[in-house]
């Protein structure tokens, strides 16, 4: 296919009409905007979502919409990947928005470089001021590494922030990512899944030969009641069962890729890290799934006094 454009911007939209002007806005602002596509696939929306990318299609010659049924995210941004005519590929949330002075630099990037990825900090928006258990402002911010504009290699990225920072963000609108590399490396997102980045992004950085740093909050990421890390039910089955996905098949992926390196001790310490973490935050238990924790993995992969200590309480209630 004859390449078009430097970049990309695929959005998956599923009843996002209250945020799409938001998000599209910030887009449109940016200088350079019109250099890049804009794929606004919607997945099936039920809501005013269709009218809303409908009129910024009419308005915009660089905006394309394409319609699906519902499927969820990871189906639409692999659609996305397959369609896209730009070098690299930036996904963007619906309900999100970008720094327009700064996502200029990210278009220019797109034209001159030849890294497998980009990447960038982001900053919190919080939808409603009473929202609990409010995330470090830092969260985003790729807290560990030097913030000076540096390329690494993937590994060494996740090196840095496991050792000198709170761990590597596996959220997938923090880069953008070269189309052939991740064509050539199958990075695709699996279908059907929640916490799909979770499963995602580590893949991506531990085939990245070159990630360029930009340490700049490009993003600007809605904290909002609803979304996946928020939800407003009660029962989240469907969430505890893709997380005990997720992390297995994370550990089965590092003994294949990282066998013999000695990274691998400490990305699944830090796995581990954040498996029990959400072990224990979304009770595991409850919904009858303690006994498919795998309680002697996550006691040979713990690297902290404190984790040793909650896979023993494991033992206790998750039975």
């Amino acid at each position: 296919m004859e390449r078009k454009t430097n970049l990309s911007i695929i959005i998956p939209v599923y009843n996002a009409e209250k945020y799409l002007p938001f998000c599209l806005d910030s887009l449109l602002q940016t200088e350079g905007i019109e250099k890049t596509e804009i794929l606004l696939i919607d997945d099936g929306s039920s809501d005013g979502s269709a009218e809303v990318l409908e009129k910024y299609e009419k308005e915009n010659t660089n905006i394309h919409v394409i319609r699906k049924e519902n499927e969820g995210p990871s189906a639409t941004r692999n659609l996305g990947i397959q369609k896209a005519c730009g070098e690299y590929i930036f996904f963007c949330d619906a309900d999100d928005m970008v720094v327009p002075v700064l996502f200029g630099k990210v278009i220019k990037l797109a034209e001159e470089s030849t890294e497998d990825m980009f990447m960038w900090d982001s900053e919190i928006v919080y939808d409603m001021k009473d929202l609990l258990a409010k995330k470090d402002e830092e969260y985003f911010a790729h807290y560990g590494l030097p913030k000076k504009e540096l390329t690494y290699s993937g590994k060494e990225i996740m090196e840095i922030l496991i050792r000198e920072g709170k761990g590597f963000i596996a959220t997938v609108w923090l880069g953008a990512y070269r189309r052939e590399f991740l064509l050539e490396n199958d990075l695709f997102f699996e279908k059907g899944l929640i916490y799909e980045d979770e499963l995602w992004v580590p893949k991506v950085l531990l085939a990245a030969k070159t990630v360029h740093y930009i340490p700049e909050k490009i993003y600007r990421y809605r904290v909002r009641r609803g979304s996946i890390t928020n939800p407003v039910k009660k029962d989240l089955k469907k969430n505890v069962e893709a997380l005990l996905y997720v992390y297995t098949s994370l550990y089965d992926y590092y003994d294949r890729v990282l066998a013999g390196d000695p990274l691998k001790e400490i990305i699944e310490g830090n796995l581990t890290k954040r498996y029990l973490h959400m072990i224990y935050k979304l009770r595991f238990w409850k919904y009858g799934y303690g006994k498919k924790i795998d309680k002697k993995r996550l006691w040979k992969t713990s690297r902290r006094i404190r984790d040793k200590i909650l896979v023993m309480g494991l033992y206790v209630i998750a039975h």
